[in-house]
Parts: structure tokens; sequence; C-alpha cells
């Protein structure tokens, strides 16, 4: 397409061309992979250093000569995807039942959502409107699923959580009647699980994006507009409120709420409540500053031994 119907579809006043409207761009493109069809997105100058005048750049005004075509743009990052959902392969949305998917007679489907082939539909599911189910998806009983989600194929949503209780030796497991209730704008990595909850609902905020392979427990309330990266396991009942970020590998036990813009780093353990805007990391979570002396100073500590037994040497010498 031309850059002049990619402003004209961007359609953003603080958006403008620069150059020549007729250039043809056909990909959007990393600066090391580039060409003279493809749009590059810049935020550092630096890449401008080796890059051709002739390949045009979506940047902000001050990054653009003369002679070099592209977009201007205050904030190259924020316009990255809507620049790549215009390229986007699948523009057109699936919509309806693949033949090879189940779908039970109780479910409520969109007729403009899409169920993906070998996806299962349990009793009393609903699907909304633009939202997608990938192949091999499983959706268990009693999952409520919004508008414009995206469901990544291997998803099982719905299944039981882990609630046993120990009586008389034995471990007896405790009924799951709840469901999972999921918002609109949401994404669901690959492989990922989230169980329901045991009275009330398990539920996920609007516009939240869960990477692959995480772990959502029973009766676990994630708020709007959430990040939770890969291979991240969150614990049964835990809250986890608006605008919180969950770098990879990290674990949330069990009853615990993490406040609002909170962001935990990967590998961290969250053990306890975690107040609003904090960054934590480390085991325990702790405030990152003091994860980082602690680190530093275990990274001492043999030297630190050293020193100390020689002085419990000198005080043992001079004591006799």
């Amino acid at each position: 397409m031309k850059l002049a119907f990619m402003v004209e579809k961007l359609n953003d006043e603080k958006i403008f061309l620069h150059g020549n409207s007729e250039h043809e761009i056909n990909k959007i493109s990393s600066p090391e992979n580039a060409d003279n069809k493809s749009l590059c997105v810049i935020w550092d100058k630096k890449a401008l250093e080796t890059l051709n005048i002739d390949i045009p750049i979506a940047a902000p005004k001050e990054f653009f000569e003369d002679n070099r075509d592209g977009i201007i743009c205050e904030n190259p990052r924020a316009l990255l995807p809507k620049l790549l959902e215009i390229f986007e392969t699948h523009s057109t949305k699936l919509t309806g039942i693949n033949k090879n998917a189940f779908v039970h007679e109780t479910a409520k489907i969109s007729d403009k959502a899409y169920i993906g082939a070998f996806a299962f539909v349990g009793e009393n599911c609903e699907v909304g409107e633009g939202t997608i189910i990938e192949p091999n998806v499983t959706l268990l009983k009693n999952v409520k699923i919004g508008k414009n989600c995206l469901i990544h194929s291997g998803a099982v949503i719905g299944c039981d959580g882990f609630g046993f209780v120990r009586e008389n030796g034995k471990i007896v497991k405790i009924p799951q009647n709840g469901g999972v209730k999921i918002f609109d704008d949401v994404e669901v990595g690959a492989c990922t699980t989230i169980d329901r909850g045991a009275m009330n609902d398990t539920t996920i905020g609007e516009g939240t994006k869960i990477d692959n392979h995480v772990q959502v427990g029973h009766n676990v309330k994630i708020g709007k507009y959430c990040i939770i990266c890969s291979m991240t396991g969150i614990a049964g009942s835990s809250i986890i409120e608006d605008y919180v970020t969950i770098s990879v590998q990290a674990g949330v036990t069990d009853h615990v709420t993490v406040g609002k813009n909170t962001i935990i780093a990967g590998r961290s353990g969250v053990t306890n409540d975690i107040p609003e805007n904090s960054v934590v990391s480390g085991f325990p979570a702790r405030p990152h500053n003091q994860a980082k002396r602690a680190l530093i100073l275990a990274a001492d500590l043999p030297e630190i031994v050293k020193r100390i037994r020689k002085l419990e040497k000198k005080l043992e010498d001079l004591q006799k």
C-alpha cells in the first residue's frame, strides 16, 4: 500500500506524511532487514546511522531529512502495533464454528465469533462477538468469554481448581462448582490454564494479556490491563489488581493481594501482600532496591566468612 493510504488508515490527527505520498510499502521491517519497500519504525536515532536514505521510516519529526519518505509520529512505539495490524495477514476476522469443533448444545456462541478446529466448548459456556477460539482450545463448563478476545491454541479454561482437604489420613477433593469469567479484549496464551472457582468465578479483567504457559488458580481475580508473562503461576484466591505487570517465571502464593500498578520482576516469589505502585523482586519478593542489595551482599559472603574466621582466631589468641 502507499504511504498516503497508510496515513489515511491510521486516522490520527497527530500523524503526518513526509515526502513522497506514492511510495509503496509492502511490509513493516526492522532496520537490519529493510529495503526501500519497507517501513521502519524508529525510536532510537542511532538506527538511522546505517539506514539508506531511500528506506521510509515512521519516527518523530526531528529524525527526518528532507529527502526521506515516511510517517511523522510523536510516539513510534505506540504506532508500531497499529502499523502491524494494517499488514496483519489475517486482517479479515474469521467467524463461525469449524466443522471439527465440538460445541455443547447449551453453549451460546456469537455469530461473529470463531471456534477453531478440534476446540471443545462445554456446557453453559458463552463466547462473545469478535472473539477467536483457536484450534485445540478447551473451554469446560461455565466459561464466559467477552468480546474481541483471543484464546490461543492449547489453552484450557475452566478445569477443576486444585482444592483438597486431608481427612482421616486421606486426601479429599473439594468440588469445584464455580466458573471462569473473562471480560472483553483479553488475550490468553498457548497452553495456559485457568481454573474455575470452587464456589465463585475466577475472573480476568478487561484488556489483560496473558502469555503462554501461565497457570491461574481457582478463585483468582485479575484486574484490568494486566500483563502476565510466560511460566508464571498464580495460586488460588489471590487478587491481582489493575495494571499489574508480572514478569517471567514469577510465583504468587495463595490468598495475597498485589496492588495496582505494581511490577513483579522475573523469578520473584510473592508470599505476602504487595502495596500499590511497587516494584519488587527476589524471594520472598521485596522492594527491588532491597533485593539488589541482598544479591550484592550474597556475592561477598565467602570473603566475609573468611574475614570473620580470621577475627575469631585473633580474638581467641588474645583471650589466651
